[in-house]
């Protein structure tokens, strides 16, 4: 008798699977326009949740998308607020994609647009009315990773020569719990040296204003700390799925409405922010584990406890071969010595996707980050690594083993809202 032979099911890339990425739980960030081809820079924004699911077998998908805003004119609609749909169909034949949209403002579904994904952009065009005018209007899906997407719909006048965009959405998956879902492939260790006593401005804006809306865009923002041996300095975190992703969240924030508003609040704090080191996880799983708790609002008080990022300055380009002289020597004294270590990263050697904001390039680094219950643990820690001869007997071999200074040791408070604490 013969053995069963068993087949691999046959995928079809025809382009019927180009919005599989869609499946799923989103929170949405909009920015919309309050008035359209009217040459009005005057942008909203609010918040969104959506939920897409195939249909016909896949394909096809339909969501539906929920919103507290409050159009002009939508009093009759349940609660006053925006609640639309999109429907998405692909035509095997024609290899194309045709999306319907309808919202309870009217209950209509509005004429499709129609187009295709290449090279990861996904383009539809259709012909629309606004205000009782005829539109050419524009659908663009781009920036889509694992986690996160962005849509924008634009507008022509005169048959395309010229558009206006009016909507942004930035997608950001959510997990079964209503968190936001996170890949930081790369980070940003910031340090921020500020006008004299003027970091808690900056740490009451950055928590109240700046947030929300860069998570939105694709970012994460893992802590926002003050530094307990420098009065005016603040070091925060964020990270990113890729370096691609790095320049089209910060493109996104930085061009966004909510930078522009609190841009010249935020600036008259700033000395300087130019201290910015790109890393990378040393291995896999040694970055920051993904957080179990929602982040705190905002009214919270500070959250107890110190954070210390060790940053070891390299003689070599390629950091990787300290990385063992770390583990195998330093990591077991400073955890003898009462560290609980929780991340360890390298310097990521990409080239700055985003130059607008400069970055210590061609430092290469070892950074590691410890979790200490409270400023007399951290004490504690310090006076046991003093004491231990074997700390300065290692520190010593390390400085001839690629190491090019002793090690520079922040002691770090978590700010009220940050997510990464003790």
């Amino acid at each position: 008798m013969n053995a069963a032979v068993h087949h691999a099911p046959v995928v079809i890339d025809d382009g019927r699977h180009d919005f599989d990425f869609l499946h799923g739980r989103w929170q949405i960030r909009n920015e919309r326009l309050h008035q359209r081809l009217v040459g009005s820079d005057d942008w909203e924004t609010f918040e969104a949740s959506q939920v897409c699911q195939p249909v016909l077998g896949g394909l096809g998908n339909i969501d539906d998308f929920v919103s507290q805003w409050q159009p002009p004119g939508l009093d009759a609609a349940p609660g006053g607020r925006f609640i639309g749909m999109s429907l998405r169909l692909f035509q095997p034949e024609s290899r194309q994609w045709s999306i319907y949209w309808a919202g309870n403002h009217d209950g209509v579904l509005d004429a499709p647009v129609i187009g295709r994904f290449e090279g990861g952009v996904g383009t539809f065009y259709g012909h629309l009315e606004h205000e009782g005018r005829p539109v050419l209007a524009r659908f663009t899906w781009d920036a889509i990773g694992a986690n996160a997407a962005h849509w924008q719909q634009a507008f022509s006048l005169d048959g395309g020569r010229s558009w206006e965009t009016n909507w942004h959405m930035w997608f950001r998956r959510l997990d079964d719990a209503g968190r936001l879902v996170h890949d930081d492939a790369v980070i940003e260790l910031r340090q921020y040296t500020l006008q004299p006593g003027r970091r808690e401005d900056l740490v009451a804006l950055f928590e109240r204003e700046f947030i929300e809306p860069q998570e939105a865009v694709g970012m994460h923002l893992l802590g926002q700390f003050r530094d307990l041996d420098a009065p005016d300095r603040l070091v925060w975190l964020r990270g990113f799925a890729d370096m691609p992703a790095r320049a089209a969240a910060l493109t996104a924030f930085y061009d966004g409405p909510s930078w522009r508003r609190h841009r010249d609040a935020a600036n008259a704090t700033l000395l300087d922010n130019d201290d910015v080191l790109l890393l990378r996880p040393a291995r896999p799983g040694a970055g920051f584990a993904a957080a179990t708790d929602m982040r705190p609002g905002t009214g919270r008080t500070a959250a107890a406890g110190v954070i210390e990022a060790g940053i070891c300055a390299l003689d070599t380009p390629a950091p990787e071969g300290f990385l063992a002289v770390f583990e195998q020597t330093l990591a077991p004294r400073l955890q003898a010595a009462g560290a609980e270590l929780i991340a360890i990263y390298l310097t990521e050697p990409s080239a700055n996707t985003y130059p607008r904001l400069p970055v210590r390039e061609g430092e290469p680094v070892l950074v590691w980050f410890a979790r200490f219950a409270d400023v007399d643990a951290h004490h504690r820690y310090e006076a046991a690594l003093v004491a231990d001869a074997q700390w300065r007997e290692v520190i010593a071999r390390a400085l001839m083993d690629g190491l090019r200074q002793p090690p520079q040791r922040l002691r770090l408070a978590p700010t009220p809202r940050s997510e990464l604490r003790a």
